[in-house]
């Protein structure tokens, strides 16, 4: 598979010598001390790579990240060498951007070399240019795990307690990675720092985004995490799934996707369910790249996690107060002022509190909303509506079109999403005022099959809309799922590329598959 990596692993690259062999870098990668080798993969050849092993005492997983190893004396040189740049860095400007700070680095770490009158083996220079890069660009030992794709959450809960990550494989597994008291202090700093913000015995809990994206929440010190300093980073994918993802990972069926892909251009309003880790904004990402190409879209989160590639899209986020002179701005303040610019989509990246209200409001006016929202069934989600501090009334609910309801399935030791039901508000009963729902899918766990239970009712909505018969609606909805399957076929799931395909489909709706692929490659090309 292709492995997308931090920019700075980019630049690294132009140091790597074909001379320079794996094994001068990295110890046999087919071999464990102390356990069983479960899996073992590159991250950044022949740089880092990751060993998943069984021990044997205590039969657990264990992650651990191989980074180049070091004698005493070349781990002394560079000790001596990050002295001498924090000494350099500290005069220089380094609120600049990445290829501008490479370029201050490695001169600064030449001089210093100069100035020690060394000769580095081409080697020792590789080693020592990427643990440069690893912590004065990078984020130091957990790099790796942040460059890992298969990683989605690393955290660690306290002093001299081991560093874990979610695997997408193997779930919840620690690493070799421990911080001490001082250690941790000070990392926590410098994360909270990254982000722009600051934390202290003062102020000590924070949430906030990392430059890259991913989602960090920490707290310092041990008054309010009594075994210390803490940190979670969620990670923000940079190169978002698609519904191509989707049906091969097995969440969603192709006709599924191209029901919702009917849905999103004809302004129905859709609410993605589930658990933790249920994969809600995953699919509400993917589900977004089925937007018209000129539609007008706000979408508004906590932190940032939508990733469209839309022009007419302005993406707002919340923020909290971290000095008297700021205000926050909430969620319900960023939606008051959506509205305020007549957009056709409204996304909400979850719903947790009074904003409900209004963008169910915004639903009853016209607008198409989507969102997401942590509950376990249907039932769960319309209990969780209608309490607090949601409170949304029953005659607005009625207004939300599909809910697709997520969960994470485990089969074979690995952890996969699916939909277990995808169902249609219809409206309100005017005898029992109850909400009337309609089944549309089902997910079969033992034999991880979906079924259609009943028609899908919204279809007739659509096809009122534009302007054409009940049948002629299902049978565009059977060429889209087509289209998707071909999609998936030529293998173009890369965000950019597919959303380029959805594109020419809605301007050229008659033209045949191949000549969409054909005016895409021919688009792309001149650009």
């Amino acid at each position: 598979m292709t492995l997308t990596f931090t920019r700075y692993y980019r630049l690294f690259q132009k140091y790597l010598d074909e001379d320079i062999s794996e094994e001068m870098i990295i110890e046999d990668l087919d071999e464990a001390e102390n356990g069983e080798l479960i899996e073992s993969y590159w991250i950044f050849r022949p740089i880092v790579a990751v060993k998943l092993v069984k021990d044997f005492d205590t039969k657990g997983i264990k992650y651990i990240a191989m980074e180049p190893t070091l004698t005493i004396d070349e781990f002394q040189l560079m000790k001596n060498i990050y002295l001498e740049l924090g000494n350099i860095l500290i005069l220089k400007d380094i609120t600049v951007d990445i290829t501008q700070k490479e370029k201050i680095l490695v001169d600064a770490f030449n001089e210093i070399l100069d100035e020690f009158i060394i000769e580095l083996d081409p080697v020792l220079r590789l080693k020592l240019i990427y643990y440069l890069y690893r912590d004065f660009i990078g984020f130091g030992p957990i790099d790796p795990m942040l460059n890992d794709p298969y990683i989605e959450d690393i955290s660690c809960d306290g002093y001299n307690i081991p560093v874990f990550v979610y695997h997408k494989k193997y779930g919840n597994i620690p690493t070799t990675v421990t911080f001490s008291e001082f250690e941790l202090d000070r990392y926590v700093q410098a994360l909270v720092q990254m982000s722009g913000k600051h934390i202290s015995f003062g102020n000590p809990i924070i949430d906030a985004s990392l430059p890259d994206g991913n989602r960090l929440q920490a707290t310092y010190g041990t008054e309010i995490t009594p075994r210390g300093s803490s940190f979670s980073i969620r990670k923000f994918t940079e190169e978002p799934l698609t519904p191509i993802d989707l049906i091969r990972l097995g969440t969603f069926t192709p006709e599924q996707l191209a029901y919702f892909w009917l849905a999103v251009e004809n302004k129905l309003n859709m609410m993605v369910v589930g658990e933790t880790a249920a994969g809600k904004t995953t699919t509400l990402n993917a589900v977004l790249m089925f937007l018209p190409p000129d539609a007008k879209v706000v979408s508004i989160e906590d932190t940032r996690e939508i990733s469209l590639r839309h022009d007419n899209w302005v993406a707002g986020v919340t923020r909290e107060v971290t000095t008297g002179d700021e205000r926050e701005i909430s969620m319900y303040d960023l939606l008051k002022a959506a509205l305020r610019q007549r957009p056709e989509y409204i996304v909400v990246g979850e719903v947790r509190g009074i904003e409900a209200q209004t963008l169910f409001q915004a639903m009853s006016t016209g607008h198409a909303a989507y969102s997401t929202l942590h509950a376990g069934d249907i039932h769960q989600t319309i209990y969780r509506l209608e309490s607090e501090p949601l409170k949304v009334p029953r005659s607005l609910i009625q207004f939300l079109d599909i809910v697709p309801i997520q969960t994470q399935w485990t089969k074979g030791g690995i952890r996969r999403r699916r939909a277990i039901a995808i169902y249609e508000f219809l409206g309100v009963d005017p005898n029992d005022k109850n909400l009337l729902i309609n089944e549309v899918y089902r997910w079969e766990p033992y034999g991880d099959t979906y079924g259609q239970i009943s028609p899908m009712k919204k279809i007739e909505k659509i096809s009122v809309v534009r302007g054409e018969s009940y049948d002629d609606t299902m049978n565009e909805l059977k060429r889209r799922a087509e289209f998707l399957v071909f999609l998936d076929k030529n293998d173009i799931r890369d965000y950019i590329h597919f959303t380029h395909m959805i594109h020419f489909y809605y301007r050229n709706p008659g033209e045949t598959f191949e000549n969409i692929i054909k005016e895409v490659m021919r688009y792309e090309i001149s650009v």
